[in-house]
């Protein structure tokens, strides 16, 4: 949903706000990434998996559904289960505010699901423009998050996997073609808020909540 680079910039404004440093602030962030890598859209992974596995997407919303099988873990602020979960999390957010706005603009009527989806993934990747991170790993610490990642069942990666992320982040040609481009349906102010918004409600929801 969001891209990579709002991930990232999410997940340290959030890192930030609870104070994560050094190795745990390293291995939550890669949590931010997690549920897409086995994914395999844009890096070479060599295991793949379904979204609907990765994203733990059935029945309920799927971070509740994470957070369910793994409470001890995100209690106990395991940053790499924190950082997969908040990824869940803001997929879940921003999804959740664009279908339910686009439904009373006059930019949705008529239109069809993936023709609504294309819209929306246009206005996150100019607003991935904004932002530019990388994980600023090396190649000890990439063998060290793998063995961290590969904790959570969903998960199935190699350290070279996690190189491979850092040289797609690292790539600052990724979006040149969207680059100058107007919004369709959101603004820059607008996603500002909803960015700053999504992570008071995880923390309220998860960090502070011990009902969730």
């Amino acid at each position: 949903m969001p891209s990579w680079n709002i991930h990232l910039e999410a997940g340290n404004r959030l890192a930030d706000k609870i104070k994560l440093k050094g190795k745990p602030r390293k291995a939550f962030l890669l949590g931010c990434l997690l549920p897409d890598i086995n994914n395999g859209y844009i890096n070479k992974v060599k295991v793949k998996k379904q979204h609907e596995e990765t994203h733990y997407a059935f029945d309920d919303k799927s971070s509740l559904n994470f957070y369910k099988e793994n409470k001890s873990q995100i209690t106990a602020r395991d940053p790499i289960f924190l950082g997969y979960l908040f990824h869940l999390y803001t997929d879940g957010f921003f999804n959740y505010d664009f279908y339910r706005t686009i439904k009373h603009h006059p930019l949705g009527d008529g239109l069809t699901h993936p023709e609504k989806r294309e819209i929306k993934h246009h206005d996150f990747w100019i607003y991935d423009t904004n932002f530019q991170h990388h994980l600023k790993i090396n190649h000890q610490e990439a063998l060290e998050l793998a063995k961290l990642a590969n904790q959570i069942p969903a998960t199935d990666i190699t350290a070279e996997d996690i190189e491979d992320v850092e040289r797609i982040l690292k790539d600052t040609d990724i979006n040149s073609a969207i680059r100058g481009q107007k919004y369709l349906f959101y603004t820059k102010p607008r996603l500002d808020h909803l960015l700053d918004n999504m992570i008071n409600s995880f923390v309220n929801d998860y960090l502070e909540n011990s009902n969730a």
